[in-house]
Formats: structure tokens, C-alpha cells, sequence
């Protein structure tokens, strides 16, 4: 009887230690993964201040041609609500 509970704290032992290890392999992954994050976190709000910049240019060339437009209108045709 004191055999088999030896070799079960033993056996519980060992699972104890293999768990410890996994658990450091796992925190030291984490840690390198929160420099990865960082970057991404950073990439992602270039991205973002990028699309900002792109809807501005794209709405201000929408109105830029509009006014191209209404101008060729207004010197080819002579539109009358126009001065």
C-alpha cells in the first residue's frame, strides 16, 4: 500500500513538473507575442489614418469634378440660372 502511494505522488509529481514547464513555454510565447501585437496594433492605425486620407482625397476629387462639370456647362452652354 505504501508502494502504490509513492508511486502515485511520484507519478503526480512528474504530471506537476510537465505542467510547470508547459505553463513557462506558454507565458514566454505570450511575451513574445505582445511585441507582435504592438506592431500590429501600429500598423492597423496607419491603416486607418490611410483610409481617413483616401476618403477625404476621393470626396475632394468628386468635387472638384462636379465643378469641372458645371463649368464646361456653363461656358459651352450658357446655362441661365448661372451668372
Amino acid at each position: 500500500m505504501m508502494q502504490q502511494e509513492l508511486e502515485r505522488v511520484s507519478t503526480l509529481n512528474t504530471t506537476i513538473n510537465d505542467d510547470g514547464a508547459l505553463l513557462h513555454d506558454v507565458k514566454e510565447e505570450h511575451v513574445g507575442m505582445g511585441g507582435t501585437m504592438k506592431g500590429a496594433q501600429g500598423a492597423m492605425s496607419k491603416l486607418g489614418r490611410q483610409d481617413i486620407r483616401d476618403a477625404i482625397i476621393l470626396r475632394c476629387a468628386l468635387v472638384f469634378y462636379w465643378i469641372v462639370v458645371v463649368y464646361v456647362l456653363w461656358t459651352r452652354i450658357k446655362i441661365p440660372f448661372l451668372p
